[in-house]
């Protein structure tokens, strides 16, 4: 009788493992650790993937991911019959005029609300229409510089350095202007290189992705960040417009398993990167 008991357990198991719900979840094809990274085609060990997946597990689902150039995961995940079934990272500022054309053309009007779904100043962007989640963790996207520099004040940026497919929004009057040249890196070591050749005068990244690539390349301490120069300070959400009860459940799980997740920040250094 036991016996039988335990098959049928196991057989239970079996059943609901291999018939637990797959959603494919858009990343973008890029080296951003320890934040988010794709090697080799991969999404990899990172505080996104671990967060993410720890999520999955919890709410008995499977993520699957697909990395895209980050503009193709834009374009791919705004469509009425994506294939994506979420996006990470996201936030309402990203691409926000995109955003609510794609809603309008399902037939949404712009949200009259005045806060985002962490907080922050609100977007326009109709949360019945594209759901965002509160932070999965913070970022900081700020200016890492030489050490002797630190403190120069924005004057001294003639160039500037970004990641490749990103855009330094805080700087975006100076580069519009030509004050400020803007060169481009495939990734954190080539872009903090390039401030140690003083090829440029700085390289505007996230904080975290800066420093732990510092550390890989021997420039720990030499390359700093500069909080005095304008940066943006935010967090990484998780977002969907086909699965918007999956988005609330990833907000409780945020909230109910804080300690826990707090943990996986604390091992990739993005616990509370800045002070809210």
């Amino acid at each position: 009788m036991k016996k039988i008991l335990l098959s049928i357990a196991m057989l239970g198991l079996f059943v609901s493992t291999s018939f637990s719900k797959t959603y494919v979840v858009g990343v973008e094809n890029i080296n951003y650790y320890p934040n988010y990274t794709t090697i080799n085609g991969k999404y990899a060990a990172s505080a996104g993937k671990e967060i993410l997946d720890a999520f999955a597990k919890d709410a008995g689902i499977t993520f699957k991911y697909k990395p895209y150039p980050v503009a193709r995961l834009f374009t791919t995940f705004l469509k009425k019959k994506s294939k994506l079934d979420f996006k990470f990272p996201d936030h309402e500022y990203w691409k926000g005029p995109d955003k609510k054309s794609f809603c309008k053309k399902l037939g949404y009007q712009p949200s009259e609300s005045a806060v985002g779904s962490a907080g922050e100043p609100g977007t326009g962007i109709n949360q019945k229409c594209i759901k965002f989640s509160q932070y999965a963790f913070q970022y900081i996207d700020g200016v890492m510089v030489k050490k002797e520099n630190l403190g120069k004040g924005q004057g001294a940026l003639k160039k500037l350095g970004t990641i490749r497919g990103f855009t330094a929004w805080d700087y975006i009057g100076g580069i519009k202007s030509g004050k400020i040249k803007i060169k481009e890196a495939n990734d954190f070591q080539g872009l903090l290189k390039q401030i140690s050749k003083n090829r440029i005068d700085g390289g505007y990244m996230s904080i975290s992705g800066g420093r732990h690539g510092a550390s890989q390349i021997g420039l720990a301490g030499k390359l700093v960040y500069d909080p005095a120069l304008p940066a943006t300070k935010s967090g990484y959400k998780l977002s969907s417009h086909k699965h918007k009860d999956i988005i609330e459940k990833f907000y409780k799980f945020l909230v109910e398993k804080k300690d826990m997740l707090d943990e996986i920040r604390k091992k990739y250094k993005v616990y509370n990167i800045y002070k809210k």
